[in-house]
């Protein structure tokens, strides 16, 4: 049977704000006594809103009034009523994310849709949304080596590497479009906190209230533009180009070939050249001239620079280019405090070693960095057969990362064993969290997993990733 469900993507950026809606159709495989087993058969974008200026109140915070505006035209226009939308996702990136009241627009427009994923997507999560949306972890997968996808965005540039469909690294930079903006003489008119201490190291004339020299603007993209080269081609970098990273440094990995998405990202795959500063004007920044300046670092790099499958909307279509499936299959559970909704997964990686305790909880406190103070679900494939002794290393390897944490203990299982392993995992806690450990159910990072109340012995599991 084939039903078809309506989704929302709203995407606030540093410099743009877009709406997307798409039509997901949905269809059980399980025969009439199985569990449901629900894969997506199609999803079809149907509608695209304009891109707009993300509006602000000023440098701090973003005009909230005007973005609801802008979300309820597009509501509008697209002829969708919020009753029928059965999912959807907010996403706050770049520089957005770091503004006063963040939080408080992500409240104020979670009403605009039905059961929605709410993710104010710090970097390392958005170069995931990115990598994903940009068709990079699918090229990866017919490569012979890595490949990394810099999204490049107003304010920052989130990267991530991939290898063979399996993400390698994550990380950010405050490097954008919009780190230099102008007024219609030419003046400059801002400069980033976070690049005046680099621009100083370059000695170039720039300042506020004055005209630059393109000469100098155009040092200072090519210097940017060297670290993306730095970074592909895993050379060292000076400290003034180190401080650009955003939380952490990246894992200097070996690369073969790059793409690019994000605003930027659309003249760098552009045949425009610029020339001098009257070919900057179109968006009074200097995001076409950084452009301009990486076309011309990787034309002399021995890294291959490949076309992504999106640019400017990598993310927002991007983070839903996984599939929606919905299964049951549970072992384990409380049902006091079922339901649960949008629980994000963090995947260990498929290289461990299940007779590691210190391995595996190294890679699940790393990995719930990324989601601070939230409920997750730690999702793996394990062994087919797993022996006792990985059985119980496992559980213990879990209770052990999530020592310091009071929320349930949630896990997820590619293969069958989570009733063993659930069971261990409560004999160790001795009741002291609730535990839901469930199993023949594929998830990846950057999934979320709504559970619901038991039927029976059966728990049904809604898994969605931000499907716009």
């Amino acid at each position: 049977m084939k039903n078809q469900i309506l989704s929302v993507g709203i995407d606030i950026g540093t410099t743009t704000t877009q709406v997307i809606f798409s039509k997901i159709t949905i269809e059980n495989t399980a025969s009439t006594f199985m569990i449901p087993k629900v894969k997506i058969a199609e999803k079809e974008i149907i509608y695209k809103s304009k891109i707009y200026f993300t509006p602000l109140a000023d440098r701090e915070r973003i005009n909230l009034q005007e973005l609801k505006e802008i979300v309820k035209q597009e509501y509008i226009t697209a002829d969708m009523n919020k009753k029928d939308i059965s999912m959807g996702a907010i996403i706050i990136t770049g520089e957005t994310a770091r503004k006063e009241n963040a939080e408080k627009v992500l409240t104020a427009l979670s009403d605009f849709a039905g059961d929605f994923v709410v993710a104010a997507a710090g970097p390392d999560l958005e170069s995931m949304f990115a990598g994903f949306g940009a068709g990079t972890v699918e090229i990866s997968k017919k490569l012979r080596g890595s490949i990394i996808n810099f999204d490049i965005g107003g304010g920052t540039t989130n990267a991530a590497v991939f290898s063979e469909g399996e993400i390698l690294d994550l990380f950010a930079l405050d490097i954008g479009g919009k780190l230099i903006e102008f007024d219609e003489k030419g003046s400059i008119t801002y400069i980033s906190d976070k690049v005046k201490k680099f621009i100083n190291g370059l000695n170039l004339n720039l300042c506020v209230g004055r005209m630059p020299k393109f000469s100098d603007l155009k040092m200072f993209t090519d210097a940017l533009a060297e670290i993306f080269v730095q970074i592909s081609e895993n050379k060292l970098m000076d400290q003034e180009s180190e401080e650009l990273f955003i939380g952490h440094k990246h894992k200097r990995l070996d690369v073969k070939c790059v793409t690019f998405s994000g605003g930027v990202a659309e003249y760098i795959y552009s045949n425009e050249e610029i020339r001098n500063f009257s070919d900057v004007f179109q968006f009074y920044d200097i995001g076409c001239i950084l452009a301009d300046s990486i076309k011309a670092a990787f034309k002399v790099s021995s890294i291959k620079v490949l076309q992504p499958k999106e640019k400017i909307r990598a993310t927002v279509i991007g983070a839903g280019s996984h599939s929606i499936s919905i299964s049951g299959s549970t072992v384990i559970f409380d049902n006091d405090i079922l339901p649960i909704k949008n629980i994000p997964i963090i995947k260990l990686d498929s290289s461990i070693d299940f007779d590691d305790i210190d391995s595996i909880s190294k890679d699940i406190c790393k990995k719930n960095k990324l989601y601070e103070n939230t409920i997750t679900a730690i999702a793996f494939a394990g062994p087919r057969s797993p022996t006792y002794t990985q059985i119980k290393n496992t559980a213990e390897a879990i209770v052990k990362s999530l020592r310091n944490s009071n929320n349930p203990v949630i896990v997820i299982v590619e293969n069958d064993f989570a009733k063993a392993l659930g069971q261990t995992i409560e004999n160790i806690l001795k009741d002291s969290k609730n535990v839901i450990s469930i199993d023949g159910i594929k998830v990846d990072n950057g999934d979320y997993v709504d559970i619901g109340k038991s039927i029976s012995s059966i728990v049904p599991v809604v898994i969605k990733t931000l499907i716009f």
